[in-house]
């Protein structure tokens, strides 16, 4: 199964994600300004099989595959060769904007499409 509204590249949005942590009750101000330095730089490159990251000069890339999908979100499930198989479920907001749980799910990240499709 394939899921269009993936392709293309995609950034991780620092504004967003810190505006997410910044309601955070259960995170100190401290560890709330070192988690917001996390933000906005990890890159997503989608192919129809393949999810290329690029990190500062860290690059890898991982096989993916859409294993379910409906008009809100997909389920992919990644395979990453240090941590084994992972479901990784995506939630779109629109064409241009997704967002994906951290850790335990407390905890979302915000990506932003890098070249926005136009209506």
């Amino acid at each position: 199964m394939r899921d269009s509204r993936l392709i293309g590249t995609w950034r991780s949005d620092a504004r967003k994600t810190a505006t997410e942590i910044a309601v955070r009750r259960d995170i100190s101000a401290r560890k709330k300004a070192t988690l917001r330095r996390f933000f906005g730089k990890l890159e997503l490159r989608y192919t129809p099989t393949r999810c290329h990251s690029r990190l500062g000069d860290q690059v890898s890339v991982h096989r993916y595959d859409v294993v379910a999908k409906d008009a809100w979100s997909a389920a992919l499930l990644v395979f990453n060769p240090v941590v084994g198989k992972q479901i990784v479920h995506v939630h779109f907001e629109g064409e241009n904007r997704y967002w994906i749980t951290l850790g335990s799910g407390r905890m979302r990240e915000f990506f932003k499409r890098v070249n926005p499709k136009r209506s």
